[in-house]
């Protein structure tokens, strides 16, 4: 106890008159009559809840316990009321009365009491074994109706499982094994696993256990009271054998499992117009279910929860066997049993489950960063080689016989349950099967999915993505990787013109710095083997590599927000220090033509070698990787509408002067800008998928601050950029001319844009019943995505393009400034070797 605080209670003591004012003589004698007072009114009646002025008077008496107990804890020693309440073990008549009159007040009097006890810290009383089965007793017969008396009662739980943290020698007088004989016999009848004997030896544990599941104040006191206990049994070889022998792991995994069993299908709110980011209002599809994020429910909630409860439990225990434990029965009840299964039995007819269950998956690797749970989860279901097998029992690893049993009781346990293999399908082939569904949400699931295994757990990249083992990359010169630079910036100015053009990109380069700064700070991959953490050369004909292009090719019929994941995928296998990029996004080095060939065997000085390091090479045609053949593809079609459309500029200028509106720098309250920021595409990409619960909730670019923020109604998309002026108030002629120049560039951008056919488009006599077509759509959710997509397949809005062409750019300056960042961090450009 504080000393300031005994002397500030103990002046308080002497200047008033009242009770607390007596000498500890005098308190002690007046605590003994309140202590008689409930012993005569228990053995008056035994059912106090038929009386209740007993009621009443029980609980008064209890409350002037409270007052001294409280009154003396605060002062100096001695404390002759503490030593009575744990001597006279006046908290056994406390419970009884408490049980007895089914009052909800006369239960918040007995927690407060048991409570002060506690917080008292008076030997006798928490290390008491009565005390102990007295409070036991109160909290699991206790009328739990109230929301505030469970809260209580889970806080009384909590505050013994937290003194045995701090003090475990008081652990006994809760913690009673049984015998080893008595073990042995439960073991050889088959009960122990269900968990049933093991209550009497730990009461408390079990009763936290019951309210883990519980949200609120119960849920939280019984958590972290469970992680308290779970922590101490790394002092405690008892505690620690009991918890590997008992159901914990048991109870934990199949109560994981069972808030899984209960999450249903996807479902979709209703967004507010003004809420839905302007890139996605911008769209064809900125109104369909396809673009707004998920409703997960309450259900979702909960079970993330607890999933980070296992997360917490993990990284608190300090036992490596008690934690072995937990991961196996992971593995076994949860990930074998039903994870793996509902990501098998998912279908696509009518939308199905499988974007559910991939979404689930998703927030599920999105949302832990345990290590340990990590593994076992991707090692399983990637049916990684280095994974644990399907049963896990590590190999030549020493372990307790205790461990073993348990192990032995799973094994057996698997093998009496009909599971399917992930050797025979694994996260791959769903991965497959969902960029080929014709859902476009099963499709922006997947995307979604392997983003966020490639950004926060790219350990696993090469699992996912196939490699060509052996072929490791090759450095580049410097000249050489300039002129992929050259090309890559080449296209994306070819598509827009923009001042900012080195503020952007600089501000990507900083991005990228930064994640290929976060990878070189990681452990080895997977194996001790350092050559398995240096880049390999991507498989070409890796089918998901072949899907993704396939995706690509169709960018600008995309839907925005597959698009948008799309890119994110991209990046990702681009960012990964696992994954190189010649043959797929850059040239073969061994390919490049260089003006003179034989130089490299002449004998020349360190500045001739200096030139020949800057020279820039040529390439065949042949050569051209499959990724920067396709953005090649997408460019080049943009060259033609700019020859089919003259003021094809203008517009893709305004779009992305429109989706920038909300990176616009801010103002003071004068009205001065406080500085300029120029507009980047953290605006464009990063903001509305990180909206939309998308890979980038944990955002890998720790710079991008901005949002969007501009309305889908701004009147002025297409008015060019440059040239305007609003000094002076327009007249009434000249606002009305603008108006119907808006209404008529508004319905320009709503006309069917043919992809082969730029010029090509309807009279407004021919639009008018496709409108109403469209909006008598709006409601049917059920019809077939595909039959729409093989209606139009090269069809969109010219507005849904002008969108996607904006993406496509800033996605070519984000790889732009993703292959310098590879080049100087992960040393795959520099200098050959010189001799002096």
């Amino acid at each position: 106890m504080d000393f300031w605080s005994r002397l500030i209670g103990g002046s308080r003591s002497l200047s008033t008159k009242s009770f607390r004012a007596t000498s500890p003589t005098e308190r002690l004698a007046a605590f003994k009559r309140t202590c008689n007072t409930l012993q005569q009114i228990w053995r008056s009646t035994n059912t106090p809840s038929g009386d209740q002025s007993a009621t009443t008077h029980a609980r008064n008496s209890v409350d002037r316990l409270i007052s001294v107990l409280s009154d003396e804890s605060r002062g100096p020693a001695p404390h002759p009321c503490l030593a009575y309440a744990s001597s006279s073990q006046i908290f056994v008549t406390v419970t009884k009365l408490a049980l007895s009159s089914y009052d909800d007040a006369m239960l918040r009097s007995a927690t407060v009491f048991f409570n002060t006890l506690i917080d008292s810290e008076v030997d006798g009383v928490v290390d008491n074994r009565l005390f102990a089965r007295a409070l036991v007793d109160l909290v699991r017969r206790a009328d739990k109706s109230s929301e505030d008396v469970e809260g209580r009662l889970v806080e009384l739980l909590f505050g013994v499982a937290n003194n045995i943290r701090l003090q475990p020698d008081i652990l006994p007088a809760w913690f009673a094994p049984r015998g080893e004989e008595d073990g042995e016999r439960q073991n050889s009848s088959g009960a122990e696993f269900a968990g049933a004997t093991r209550k009497d030896d730990f009461p408390l544990f079990y009763l936290l256990v019951e309210y883990v599941h519980h949200a609120g104040r119960a849920g939280d006191f019984a958590r972290t009271g469970l992680l308290y206990l779970i922590e101490t049994a790394s002092r405690s070889n008892a505690l620690e054998r009991w918890l590997i022998d008992s159901d914990l792991a048991t109870l934990m995994a199949t109560g994981l499992g069972a808030l899984y069993s209960q999450l249903g299908s996807l479902t979709f709110t209703e967004t507010p117009e003004e809420k839905v980011p302007a890139i996605i209002a911008l769209s064809d599809h900125g109104n369909q279910y396809t673009a707004l994020p998920p409703s997960l429910g309450v259900t979702m909630d909960s079970f993330m929860s607890y999933l980070l409860f296992w997360q917490d439990t993990i990284d608190h225990c300090k036992s490596a066997e008690v934690n072995g434990t937990l991961l196996d029965h992971f593995q076994v009840l949860f990930l074998e049993q039903l994870l793996y299964p509902s990501l098998l039995e998912s279908s696509d007819v009518q939308g199905g489950s499988t974007a559910a269950v991939l979404t689930y998956l998703y927030r599920i690797l999105e949302s832990i960063d345990q290590d340990d749970l990590v593994h076992r989860i991707l090692h399983f279901l990637l049916a990684s080689p280095t994974g644990f097998e399907s049963t896990p029992v590590g190999k030549g690893v020493d372990m307790s016989v205790s461990r073993r049993k348990s192990l032995d009781v799973l094994a057996a346990f698997s093998e009496e349950a009909a599971r399917p293999s992930p050797s025979l399908f694994n996260l791959r082939d769903l991965a497959l099967l969902g960029m080929q569904s014709a859902n476009r949400q099963t499709v922006l699931a997947t995307l979604r999915l392997m983003a966020v295994v490639l950004q926060r757990h790219h350990t696993f990249a090469r699992s996912l993505i196939r490699t060509i083992p052996g072929q490791p990359a090759k450095q580049r010169t410097v000249g050489a990787l300039n002129a992929e630079l050259r090309q890559f910036l080449g296209m994306a100015t070819s598509i827009l013109d923009e001042p900012t053009l080195d503020d952007s990109f600089e501000n990507y380069l900083k991005d990228a710095s930064l994640i290929v700064e976060s990878h070189l700070c990681l452990p080895p991959a997977e194996d001790d083997d350092p050559e398995e953490d240096i880049p390999f050369e991507i498989k070409q004909d890796d089918p998901i590599v072949e899907e993704l292009l396939n995706c690509l090719d169709n960018f600008f019929t995309n839907s925005v927000i597959v698009n948008l994941a799309l890119t994110e995928v991209l990046m990702s296998i681009a960012s990964s220090h696992l994954l190189s990029l010649d043959g797929w996004l850059l040239v073969d080095p061994a390919k490049y033509k260089y003006g003179h060939q034989d130089t490299e065997n002449e004998q020349t000085n360190v500045l001739d070698q200096i030139q020949l390091a800057y020279e820039e090479p040529a390439w065949s045609k042949s050569d051209t990787p499959t990724l920067t053949g396709v953005l090649k593809g997408l460019v080049k079609k943009l060259h033609q509408w700019r020859k089919d459309i003259p003021d094809f500029d203008i517009l893709v200028a305004a779009r992305r002067d429109l989706l920038h509106h909300g990176d616009k720098p801010a103002t003071t309250s004068s009205g001065a800008p406080r500085h300029s920021m120029p507009p980047t595409d953290r605006a464009v990409r990063s903001a509305p998928l990180d909206d939309l619960g998308s890979p980038r909730g944990r955002s890998s670019r720790p710079l991008a601050q901005h949002s969007v923020g501009s309305s889908p109604r701004r009147a002025t998309v297409g008015a060019p950029p440059v040239g305007y002026s609003d000094h002076s108030p327009p007249s009434r002629d000249s606002s009305a001319s603008r108006v119907t120049a808006a209404e008529e560039l508004r319905k320009r951008l709503a006309q069917p844009f043919h992809l082969d056919q730029p010029n090509k488009t309807s009279s407004p006599e021919e639009q008018a019943p496709d409108q109403e077509e469209e909006t008598q759509a709006e409601g049917e959710e059920d019809k077939d995505e595909s039959a729409i997509a093989d209606e139009e397949p090269q069809v969109s809005t010219l507005g849904h393009v002008l969108t996607n062409v904006v993406i496509l750019y800033e996605f070519l300056l984000e790889v732009s400034a993703m292959v310098q960042a590879r080049g100087t961090l992960f040393d795959e450009a520099g200098f050959p070797h010189m001799e002096y």
